[in-house]
C-alpha cells in the first residue's frame, strides 16, 4: 500500500487540488483531499462558535466532532453526521479559517488519524502541506510543487472567479501571503519540502503538463522513462556497449529519483552515449552548438534530449534550459571539464556544476568511464569500466570560492572512481 501511495504538498495556488483530483482516475487511485478534511473542521468549529485554534473547548469540540468519510468515484464525500458537507465547505471564508485552525497540534493530529485510516484501506494520492513529511512519509512517491507568488495568485483569482465569486486581487494576494506565513511558520507540520520529494516548478507549466509528468514519475517509479524513440536508442546502444564492446558497470546504480546531476569525466566521444545509455530512465545533455548544425546528427540529437551550449562564454540561454530540465524532474549529464581531457588528472574544472546545482537544488552524481582501450575492451582484454559514487549535495553559500570548491570536490570523487579497481 505504502509503495502505491503518492503525495502531492506545496503552497496554496501551485494546483494540488486539480493535479490530484486527475491524477486519481488515471492512475487507479483515490483522491485524498487533505484541505478537506481541515475545512470540515473549520466549518463544525464555526457552527460551534469555537473563536480560533486556542479555544480553551477545541480538544472536547474535537473529541465529539462526527466527522466521516465515503467512498464516491475516484474520491470521498465528506460527512458531519447524517449531512454531506462536500460541496458546502469550498468558501473562501471557510478556507481562511481552517488556515487558521491547522496551527493547532490538536487539530492536525485529529485531522492525520482521519486520513491514515483512509488510506489503511485505499491506495491514495494525497494532497496538503505535509502529506509526504508528516502524514504519509514512506509513500512511494513524494511530488512538492511550488511556482512563484504571482503564478499562484493569477490561478486562485481565476478559480474563484470561475466558481463565481467576486474576489479582488490585492486581497487575494495578502492573503495568499499571510497563508504561506502560516504554514510556513506553525509548530505543528509546518510547510516543508518532504525528505526524498521531487521538488516541481510549476510556474511555466500547463495545468496538462503538470498531470501528464506527475503520471509519468508515478509510473517511471520516480523516473521519466522518455519517448519510444528514446527508449529504444538507448537500448540499442546498451547492448552495443555492454554486449559487443564489453563495458562493464556496477550495476544497478542507486540513483535518486527525479532530478540529479550526472557528472562524469569526458575522454572520448563514447562517454556521452556510453553515460546516458546505461542510467535508469531518461536523461538530458548539454552539446557543442556546433553539433546541431549537421542535417541528421542535430536532429537525432535534440530527440535523443540534447540541448545546444556555446562554449567559451556564459551562454545563459543554455543554463535556463538546464535549470527547466531540473525542475521538470530530468536529471541532467554534464562534464565538468567542459570539453575532452584526454590524460586524467589533467584539465581545468568549470565552476558551472555548482551553480547549476545550487540553483535547482539537486544533488550531483559523480561518474567515471575508465579503461579507454577500446579494441582491448571488444577483444575482452581489459574492459571499460563505467562507476557511479555517492551523491554529493551542494553547498549553501553563494561566493564564487563555495562554487569552486564544491566543484573540485566533485571532480575528486570522479577521479577517486577512476582509480578504483
Amino acid at each position: 500500500m505504502k509503495a502505491r501511495m503518492l503525495t502531492i504538498d506545496g503552497p496554496a495556488g501551485t494546483g494540488k487540488s486539480v493535479t490530484a483530483q486527475a491524477l486519481a482516475p488515471l492512475l487507479g487511485l483515490q483522491y485524498l483531499d487533505s484541505g478537506a478534511f481541515y475545512r470540515v473542521v473549520a466549518l463544525a468549529a464555526g457552527r460551534e462558535g469555537l473563536t480560533g485554534p486556542d479555544d480553551p473547548q477545541l480538544a472536547a469540540f474535537l473529541e465529539a466532532l462526527p466527522l466521516s468519510a465515503q467512498r464516491r468515484h475516484a474520491g470521498f464525500a465528506l460527512f458531519l453526521g447524517e449531512e454531506e458537507v462536500t460541496e458546502l465547505i469550498r468558501g473562501e471564508e471557510t478556507g481562511v479559517r481552517a488556515s487558521e485552525l491547522a496551527t493547532a497540534p490538536a487539530v492536525r493530529d485529529r485531522v492525520r488519524k482521519y486520513l491514515m485510516d483512509l488510506a489503511s484501506s485505499h491506495p491514495c494520492v494525497a494532497e496538503g502541506r505535509d502529506m509526504g513529511s508528516t502524514v504519509f512519509p514512506d509513500a512511494g512517491l513524494k511530488i512538492y510543487l511550488t511556482a512563484t507568488r504571482r503564478a499562484r495568485t493569477s490561478r486562485r483569482i481565476a478559480q474563484l472567479r470561475e466558481r463565481g465569486e467576486e474576489c479582488d486581487p490585492t486581497q487575494v494576494e495578502t492573503e495568499m501571503a499571510a497563508r504561506d506565513a502560516r504554514d510556513s511558520g506553525r509548530s505543528a507540520s509546518p510547510l516543508r519540502i518532504p525528505e526524498g520529494a521531487l521538488v516541481l516548478d510549476s510556474t511555466a507549466l500547463s495545468l496538462q503538463a503538470q498531470i501528464d509528468l506527475i503520471a509519468q514519475l508515478y509510473r517511471g517509479k520516480g523516473r521519466l522513462k522518455g519517448t519510444l524513440f528514446y527508449r529504444a536508442v538507448s537500448a540499442c546502444a546498451r547492448f552495443f556497449y555492454l554486449a559487443i564492446m564489453g563495458v562493464r558497470a556496477d550495476r544497478p546504480f542507486k540513483l535518486p529519483q527525479g532530478a540529479c546531476l550526472i557528472a562524469s569525466n569526458h575522454q572520448s566521444y563514447h562517454d556521452p552515449p556510453l553515460v546516458a545509455s546505461l542510467m535508469p530512465g531518461e536523461t538530458t545533455f548539454m552539446a557543442k552548438q556546433e553539433l546541431f548544425e549537421p542535417p541528421i546528427l542535430g536532429p537525432l540529437i535534440r530527440a535523443l534530449g540534447a540541448m545546444p551550449v556555446r562554449r567559451g562564454q556564459l551562454d545563459r540561454e543554455a543554463l535556463r534550459q538546464c535549470l527547466a530540465a531540473l525542475r521538470s524532474a530530468k536529471p541532467l549529464i554534464i562534464f565538468p571539464q567542459g570539453t575532452r581531457v584526454r590524460e586524467p588528472g589533467k584539465g581545468r574544472t568549470h565552476t558551472g556544476v555548482a551553480w547549476i546545482a545550487r540553483n535547482a537544488g539537486v544533488p550531483v552524481v559523480p561518474v567515471s568511464v575508465s579503461g579507454r582501450h577500446w579494441l582491448r575492451s571488444f577483444l575482452r582484454i581489459e574492459p571499460v569500466w563505467l562507476r557511479v559514487g555517492e551523491p554529493l549535495q551542494p553547498l549553501c553559500g553563494a561566493t564564487r570560492d563555495d562554487d569552486a570548491a564544491f566543484a573540485e570536490a566533485v571532480m575528486t570523487a570522479i577521479r577517486d572512481l577512476e582509480s578504483a579497481r
